[in-house]
């Protein structure tokens, strides 16, 4: 960094421990560590250096940081924030989603335009390599005009009642599937299909099994460009894996199949079979361009042959396709690193940055959070939710 900044953590749970450590390794002076739970601010702070703290004001006050990062619980992100512009922080990385209210959404984001803060949220899939992958190949067009997906988030059960030890239940039960899964959901598609933006959505819920909070959140959102998306989650299943996670994307011209976190019996990948349109040469220039964003693709030229056994629906025509085999996921902490050279630079579009567009900010996390506590809403009342522009 130019200058070292001066960090505080507010929060020494999974995600406060992730970030304390990155921003040391980063060279980021982490001068403080808060958390309720004195203990847990005591012993992050002695692995990076800090000075631990239980009140945020003491910690403001104390060391005036250049960055605050916020990793408090979902429901829990309204006072540190507001805390921290109050304080005038100037640079602050915050956990999705924003908010699981508009209410605090919107003062959250209402205090970052009045104190012009610098102001992230860590919306971590935007910095995977394929998700970069799957938003270049969507603007791109290679599947002509997208019309239809599908997205399956998951859970194991041991997530909602395990996961945060003896305060699981209070947390899960202040979030749901709509705040902590779908966020990373909505966020993608408004970023894969910009500057589309999502008009309607349609939800049910289901709660019963958990009771403290829902079990599945499954919706339709109909953006202004007409694509309709379905949007699933839910963490109630009984599986060996912690995470299952499908996207699915049908365009006029192609299809993409993303197997973010492959379930039982299926491995991970990504596949774009693209429009018929292109030749050799677009999809070899497509694969380098993939590589200049950090996405390492195969080339194919195929002929598939859509049986079923004895079914046969013909086809057998040549496509290009684009292919990973395997996790396309990146370092956690990648976006992160982004932030703070966005920091460094004064700029939304630093060097390390590979993704299109700009890096995600208080905006897309209003714009998120609208569309997730619609989600809330229509399952609640059964009406289809109208979002203004």
């Amino acid at each position: 960094m130019m200058a070292q900044l001066k960090a505080g953590v507010i929060g020494a749970g999974i995600l406060g421990t992730q970030h304390a450590t990155y921003l040391a390794k980063r060279g980021v002076r982490v001068a403080a560590i808060v958390d309720v739970r004195r203990e847990a601010a005591e012993r992050l702070a002695s692995q990076v250096g800090a000075q631990a703290f239980t009140r945020y004001e003491e910690m403001f006050a104390a060391c005036k940081p250049d960055l605050v990062v916020v990793a408090t619980p979902d429901p829990l992100h309204r006072e540190p924030s507001v805390a921290a512009l109050e304080a005038g922080v100037p640079n602050i990385i915050q956990e999705k989603p924003l908010a699981t209210t508009m209410e605090d959404a919107e003062a959250i984001y209402n205090l970052v335009e009045q104190r012009r803060a610098r102001f992230f949220v860590n919306y971590a899939n935007r910095a995977a390599p394929m998700d970069i992958a799957t938003c270049h190949v969507i603007r791109e067009g290679l599947l002509g005009r997208v019309v239809y997906g599908e997205s399956r988030l998951d859970d194991n059960i041991s997530v909602p009642t395990q996961m945060w030890g003896e305060r699981t239940r209070q947390w899960a039960g202040g979030s749901s599937t709509a705040h902590f899964l779908l966020s990373h959901v909505v966020d993608l598609l408004r970023w894969y299909f910009s500057p589309a933006e999502v008009r309607e959505v349609y939800a049910i819920s289901q709660h019963e099994v958990l009771g403290y909070t829902p079990d599945v959140y499954d919706a339709y959102l109909t953006f202004d460009s007409g694509l309709k998306v379905r949007v699933k989650a839910e963490w109630i299943k009984h599986i060996d894996e912690l995470v299952e996670f499908y996207m699915c994307f049908s365009g006029s011209e192609g299809t993409l199949i993303y197997n973010k976190r492959g379930g039982f019996n299926t491995l991970p990948g990504w596949r774009a079979n693209l429009s018929a349109r292109l030749t050799v040469e677009d999809l070899l220039a497509q694969r380098e361009a993939l590589a200049a964003r950090g996405a390492t693709v195969r080339a194919l030229v195929h002929q598939p042959s859509p049986t079923t056994g004895w079914l046969s629906a013909g086809g057998e025509k040549t496509m290009l396709s684009l292919e990973y085999q395997g996790l396309g996921y990146g370092d956690p902490e990648d976006l992160v690193g982004c932030f703070l050279e966005s920091i460094e630079q004064g700029t939304l579009t630093p060097p390390s940055w590979k993704g299109p567009g700009p890096l995600p900010t208080h905006e897309d996390g209003l714009k998120q959070t609208q569309i997730t506590c619609a989600i809330v809403e229509s399952a609640q009342t059964g009406r289809v939710i109208t979002l203004n522009p």
